[in-house]
């Protein structure tokens, strides 16, 4: 009787086995703007409204906390703030407001920190320069180590040495080497 109950457990477990991890799949990422019950509305990328949505929706950041364009939080996190965020782009796009409309209005209601490239202006333009003077200034510095520093000067004249300057460099040569030979 135990035998038959243990050969007719052996499928069952070995079945719960291979659905536990199909079951236990996450559905959506747990950060604090997630809401599973958000509308997914469907692909509106298509055609010329799609590519302003597409561009707009690149252009702004998700304040649901993840620091992501609007378009990746909405199809990788699946947040509560980008759907809602998506259709009222598109609901603007489509009662033929402009692009600079539209993000001037997401702007004056969530303030600068909502485009994820500062605007080139005032102390922002530190931001957008001040790599390029680090890289040039750094090639100057590197350039200069390499030849050796500034200009080279000149060089001195070599004349030939009087036989007294042979002489006298013979014999410390001579000298040295008798400092410097083995004691075997």
């Amino acid at each position: 009787m135990k035998k038959m109950m243990f050969k007719a457990a052996i499928p069952i477990l070995t079945g719960l086995l291979l659905v536990a991890p199909a079951l236990a799949q996450s559905t959506g990422p747990s950060h604090a703007g997630y809401d599973p019950n958000a509308p997914l509305d469907g692909h509106y990328h298509d055609g010329e409204l799609g590519d302003k949505l597409l561009g707009l929706e690149s252009e702004l950041k998700c304040n649901c906390g993840c620091g992501l364009d609007l378009h990746s939080c909405q199809f990788q996190m699946q947040c509560g703030v980008s759907p809602a965020w998506s259709k009222r782009i598109r609901d603007a796009l489509e009662s033929g407001e402009t692009v600079e409309v539209i993000e001037a209005g997401f702007v004056a209601d969530f303030g600068k920190t909502v485009l994820l490239a500062p605007p080139p202006e005032g102390f922002n333009l530190v931001g957008y320069f001040l790599p390029v003077v680090a890289i040039v200034a750094a090639g100057i510095l590197l350039g200069l180590l390499v030849r050796g520093g500034t200009v080279s000067r000149g060089y001195v004249p070599v004349s030939e040495p009087s036989d007294e300057e042979v002489a006298r460099l013979r014999e410390e040569l001579r000298k040295l080497d008798e400092a410097e030979s083995p004691d075997w």
